[in-house]
């Protein structure tokens, strides 16, 4: 073949010779290569996001051990482990005197806890297994273990869910194919969704196995075949198993094989879609009879105690109707993960088994909230303002400074917290309830018209039930089986799901007119200005500081004639103090109540009114406590930040100049990033302070952040 004549671009060879070739060289190129390509670059920006420059991955909250025990992996420096990525990790390997006797010691599964089936250990024990090889191969102990092997794996899955999606739209025109992969790229490898591959959390399995569950679906309505289906249903098995909350939703997917089989008459096709089925079927429901028991009733006690009773206004009322006995109701507001010395009543005794493990489940929560529809809406919204961030925030990032989040390839994770929309329930639960009207009227519809429809049209409308099943499935289940424990990350697969709607919807803009598209974008930008409306506020200049005057925002006025005031910008940028957080002994309440206000004139310094504050103290300091009963429980959302915190421990500092109080948080702008009078509370060395995207977050107090001074004046 000439390929100089095929490629001349305006030499004429335009003759039904020439034609065939370069029409065939055309979709070759489209349908085969850039396919690839797409997927090849896919691979390669995950490496890069997670290896360019410092490493970095998900610091450890607690839910490793149970994995690390489980698959014989143990840290390799445990230590500050739950606020610091960690790369590297020892394998507890029996017989690692040679290569075959290491590698079949890594399939090995510790018996002695107590565990269950996921799928998520085969791809940790794969990732031993090329750690073993790479470690033979550079002459290093066997036994050394590099969570980026087990990354390696997550990215190569995602890079096949690319390449078949890819694979899917090869036949569309140009515009919608690099739509597609340029929204690929930019949504689904955000550093938000690839951070968790160097992690040992379940998500990460969840979330390529989804890609991967989708990408089949798409192929199987294009052109069915049976290794298309059984893809499926190999990544509907490992969906379930990632995270064993998902085996609900699994099984209802599992359903659609009803509707496959009618995608083609041939027997070994049906006969394909229906074992394939069954297999699967079987495989989830062995997965859930392995959920050990302590799993199932820690869940059980989120649900009750940090759910249900959590904020009663009468929790002895509602254990009554849970069948417990109203005494239990000063464990509310508690969760399953304390310390034994932490509960104001002995958990782990045969009577508190008998009065409440062996009279509540998850159809008792069910069936409560269906009874209190309104605070069933009410813990949903909660949830649905937690799934702001695709990477949870109670975790670092780095591997070199504590709790510090990396901005790597993070663009798509900004701009959804930025638009806002996409996590308030005032936008939420009407979208929803207008995506499932419109769904059903489609079903009535196509029932109706069913004998003129197409087999891949009832494929591709029951596709579209389990999706949106799926969404209300994924929005309900934490809080019916969690409560509000660990909500931020339990939100995550109601997140990708809102991502993967939001990338469809964008796509459909995309493919429209260029009149109807900019007219979409102008919607999407005025739904998002809504949430950025603000009203005046009064200002005020008073002090001075490096020989310029201060202003100040008016943020309360009291009856007594004085004013609340705080500092309309950052004022300075500095570390919280350079040991601990105790706001007493604190560096920067030094410098605020001293060199600050070594600024104002005498007259001005008889204005400021010396203020009583409620601050919480962290757990190991409880004993300063003047009330209180237990430690602050985190959470990162405005609306939530202050929850618990006139029960929890605390105490009353006076100061004439201090910070943001947990009380101005749901009122206070937030143009930057600064310290707030709050200490993180589960250690002695990490401060809270508003992120400039308005949730409230932790850093370790070594860490230079803005300083919004507050203060109150009788003028």
């Amino acid at each position: 073949m000439d390929f100089i004549r095929i490629f001349a671009g305006k030499s004429g060879f335009l003759n039904k010779t020439t034609r065939k070739p370069r029409v065939m060289l055309g979709r070759l190129l489209r349908e085969r290569i850039l396919p690839v390509l797409g997927a090849l670059i896919v691979f390669l920006v995950s490496l890069s996001v997670l290896y360019a420059g410092e490493n970095v991955g998900l610091s450890d909250n607690g839910d490793f051990r149970r994995v690390l025990l489980t698959n014989n992996i143990e840290y390799a420096d445990e230590t500050d482990h739950y606020y610091l990525f960690k790369q590297d990790y020892v394998m507890k390997l029996a017989d690692a005197d040679s290569l075959p006797s290491a590698m079949a010691e890594a399939w090995k599964t510790n018996m002695e806890e107590e565990i269950y089936s996921s799928p998520h250990f085969l791809i940790i024990k794969l990732s031993k297994e090329l750690n073993i090889i790479a470690n033979a191969a550079a002459g290093r102990p066997l036994t050394n273990y590099n969570i980026a092997y087990m990354a390696l794996l997550y990215i190569f899955m995602l890079s096949v869910a690319a390449w078949v999606i890819f694979t899917f739209f090869a036949d569309s025109k140009i515009r919608i194919q690099l739509a597609v992969f340029v929204l690929f790229i930019f949504i689904f490898c955000d550093g938000g969704y690839l951070l968790y591959f160097n992690s040992f959390y379940g998500e990460p399995l969840q979330y390529t196995a989804l890609m991967m569950l989708i990408s089949f679906g798409m192929l199987i309505y294009k052109r069915p075949s049976v290794p298309k289906v059984i893809g499926f249903y190999v990544s509907l098995y490992f969906f379930a198993g990632a995270k064993l909350a998902n085996i609900p939703y699994s099984l209802l997917a599992a359903l659609l094989a009803v509707f496959i089989v009618v995608m083609r008459r041939d027997f070994i096709f049906r006969a394909g879609v229906i074992l394939s089925a069954l297999i699967c079927v079987m495989c989830i429901g062995r997965l859930y009879s392995s959920i050990p028991q302590w799993m199932d009733r820690d869940t059980t006690y989120q649900s009750v105690f940090l759910g249900i009773t959590k904020g009663s206004a009468s929790p002895e009322a509602d254990l009554e109707e849970l069948g417990v006995d109203p005494k239990y109701a000063s464990l509310a507001g508690t969760h399953a993960y304390m310390d034994e010395n932490e509960y104001p009543i002995d958990i782990s005794t045969p009577e508190f088994e008998r009065d409440f493990y062996e009279r509540v489940d998850k159809l008792d929560i069910a069936m409560f909230y269906l009874h209190h529809p309104l605070r069933l809406i009410k813990e949903l919204s909660r949830a649905i303002e937690n799934s702001a961030y695709i990477r949870p925030p109670v975790v670092g990032n780095s591997a070199q400074t504590p709790m510090e989040l990396t901005d790597k390839f993070s663009r798509w994770s900004h701009i959804r917290v930025a638009l806002r929309f996409l996590y308030s329930p005032w936008v939420i639960f009407p979208a929803f309830i207008i995506i499932t009207l419109y769904m059903i009227f489609m079903n009535v519809f196509y029932i109706h018209n069913h004998k003129i429809e197409t087999p891949a049209k009832k494929y591709m409308i029951c596709a579209l039930d389990v999706l949106i099943l799926g969404l209300w499935i994924n929005l309900v289940l934490p809080i019916l089986c969690n409560g509000e424990g660990d909500i931020a990350k339990h939100m995550f697969l109601f997140t990708n799901c809102i991502d993967i709607l939001f990338f469809v919807c964008i796509l459909g803009i995309i493919i429209q007119p260029i009149k109807k598209m900019l007219g979409s974008a102008a919607a999407i930008a005025a739904l998002t200005g809504i949430f950025y409306i603000r009203f005046p506020v009064q200002t005020i200049t008073f002090g001075s500081l490096d020989g310029e005057p201060i202003t100040w925002e008016i943020f309360e006025q009291y009856n007594d004639g004085t004013e609340l005031l705080i500092t309309r910008d950052c004022i300075a940028y500095m570390p919280f103090d350079s040991e601990n957080n105790s706001w007493e002994e604190s560096e920067l309440r030094s410098w605020l109540n001293n060199e600050f206000l070594s600024g104002f004139s005498e007259d001005e310094k008889s204005k400021l009114v010396r203020v009583t504050n409620e601050v919480v103290l962290t757990y190991d300091e409880r004993g300063k406590a003047v009330a209180g009963n237990h430690a602050h429980y985190w959470n990162f959302t405005r609306s939530l930040v202050s929850d618990m915190a006139k029960t929890a421990y605390h105490y009353y500092p006076e100061d004439l100049v201090f910070l943001p109080t947990l009380d101005m948080m749901k009122k206070i702008n937030f143009s930057d990033s600064y310290w707030i009078l709050c200490p993180y509370t589960a250690n002695n060395y990490m401060e809270r302070f508003m992120n400039k995207d308005g949730f409230i977050l932790h850093t370790d107090v070594k860490n230079s952040k803005g300083v919004r001074a507050v203060i109150r004046i009788n003028r």
